[in-house]
């Protein structure tokens, strides 16, 4: 699941509400001089990554005297780039948003983090057990509706099945990372789950003559026709077709939101690990936690973030987070991908 740009209209006006914004208060990483130091993070490139810069590391730098700079690299292509430089590596940080970080662990291509005071405030399943890496976001999935044409918000993925929204609903193909997960919360819906596939795919056949798309790109003229009323996807690109202008909501299902962790690690032998554990402190702030959920609807990871109810409204709380086991799926994507192709794609 790649990450896709922020709107224009979105981005100038989360830099504009940044500008107004007071320095994050003094603590552990504010404490430190870093003062000439400089920190190497990978970033997502595009506006994404200008966000984040203006919401963390910016203010960090501002606190610290350190000079932050992000190099733009998907999480893949950021894998990649950690192992070929494996013990002598140039890149200090990485963010990964799609797994690296457990291969990563693996390989011996980053370290424990230090002198992250907040470590232990974030909930298992979002950090290592060995502390080698943490969640500093994550993007919640849920279901995404217009307003106008469903007046109560969907409170399940039962709800996909509900006669009255036959011949407006539309999903992911399952080559696309949500495709597998509404496959899989289908199937928890109704009785299974990563271990039972069987009533995902018996719930999905029901649905399969709707309509099928690939990628976050075709949400805003599936929305934007008006025949579509209902898709299951992430908060970041709901809150992308409302600053758009279109009458799409957010709802939480009951069965609990997939996540897709947004990661910050250290590369091994890093020169300026010292400086890296420090923004990564610095990125679970509550402050900064709440301008990240402001600016992308991404869910904060640290409880101890109190968001403002406007906010709250539009994002699951990370104890709405529905635990998938990735390893489980993983092993069976193949396989139900083939079965998907014979089943629900013709």
């Amino acid at each position: 699941m790649g990450l896709d740009r922020v709107s224009r209209r979105q981005f100038v006006s989360g830099l504009a509400a940044l500008g107004s914004l007071p320095l994050l208060p003094t603590g552990a990483a504010a404490a430190q001089d870093f003062a000439g130091r400089s920190l190497i993070s990978s970033g997502f490139g595009g506006s994404t990554m200008d966000i984040i810069q203006k919401a963390v590391f910016d203010p960090f730098d501002k606190a610290t005297g350190a000079r932050s700079t992000q190099v733009p690299m998907q999480s893949a292509a950021a894998l990649a780039r950690l192992k070929s430089e494996a013990g002598n590596p140039q890149i200090d940080m990485y963010q990964f948003s799609g797994g690296q970080e457990d291969v990563a662990k693996k390989e011996g291509l980053i370290q424990p983090l230090t002198a992250v005071s907040q470590l232990d405030d974030i909930p298992v399943g979002l950090r290592d057990p060995d502390g080698s890496w943490v969640a500093w976001a994550v993007i919640a999935e849920g279901i995404l509706y217009r307003k106008d044409k469903i007046k109560e918000p969907p409170r399940s993925y039962r709800d996909f099945l509900k006669p009255e929204y036959k011949g407006h609903i539309a999903f992911p193909a399952i080559t696309n990372g949500y495709g597998v997960d509404f496959l899989v919360m289908l199937a928890r819906a109704f009785g299974g789950g990563e271990d039972n596939i069987e009533p995902g795919f018996e719930a999905m056949k029901k649905i399969k003559g709707e309509t099928i798309f690939k990628a976050a790109s075709d949400l805003p003229s599936l929305f934007g026709q008006g025949d579509i009323w209902i898709i299951p996807y992430d908060s970041g690109n709901a809150f992308k077709l409302q600053t758009s202008g279109l009458p799409v909501g957010f709802a939480t299902p009951e069965e609990g939101s997939p996540a897709v962790n947004i990661t910050a690690v250290v590369a091994k032998g890093a020169k300026n690990a010292d400086v890296a554990n420090a923004a990564i402190d610095y990125m679970l702030r509550p402050e900064a936690q709440i301008e990240i959920v402001r600016q992308m609807r991404w869910t904060a990871s640290n409880p101890k973030t109190k968001l403002p109810a406007d906010l709250a409204a539009e994002v699951p709380d990370v104890s709405q987070l529905a635990k998938l086991n990735r390893a489980l799926i993983n092993e069976q994507r193949a396989q139900w991908i083939e079965r998907w192709n014979r089943e629900i794609a013709r």
